[in-house]
């Protein structure tokens, strides 16, 4: 039992790593810090509802992952090969530019595509900033999740 209760803390720890690492997935891994909780201490201690609560929230923040670089792009007036760009540039940049290069490949990407599509400069790179800020609004919300998770953890394990 206590093996479990060991990995579920560096597991929560590996899930605030995680989420400022874009290598790692951070909030899944802080959510089964919070199963082995869960099945170890039982539901007296961590009731369901709040277990089902943080599995929401992290589904969403993963999805979030994927989408908010592209809400970011179109807020910022980005068009399609923007966000295509984006999309591209984030998947080239995870190998070309470790360990943050999805967000300079999509920064860079969105800022290509829409050069390559006529936008003039200041557009490019608007669409570029949309990119970076819908991304780092989503490292921002990862990480607290992943801290929060971390401190619920250490609290309910003793």
């Amino acid at each position: 039992m206590e093996y479990w209760l060991i990995l579920g803390v560096i597991l929560a720890l590996l899930g605030v790593i995680g989420s400022l690492v874009p290598a790692l997935p951070g909030p899944t891994l802080s959510f089964i810090s919070l199963l082995i909780l869960y099945f170890v201490k039982g539901s007296e201690v961590f009731p369901t509802s709040l277990l089902i609560i943080f599995g929401m929230t992290m589904f969403i923040l993963v999805l979030l992952d994927y989408l908010a670089p592209i809400f970011g792009a179109k807020m910022f007036g980005a068009t399609r090969k923007g966000v295509v760009g984006a999309c591209i540039g984030g998947l080239l940049g995870i190998f070309l530019f470790p360990p943050f290069g999805v967000f300079v490949g999509s920064f860079l990407g969105a800022v290509m595509a829409e050069l390559l599509g006529g936008k003039q400069i200041e557009k490019a790179l608007r669409a570029g900033v949309g990119t970076f800020l819908g991304s780092i609004f989503v490292l921002i919300s990862q990480t607290i999740f992943s801290i929060v998770v971390v401190i619920y953890f250490l609290l309910k394990v003793n």
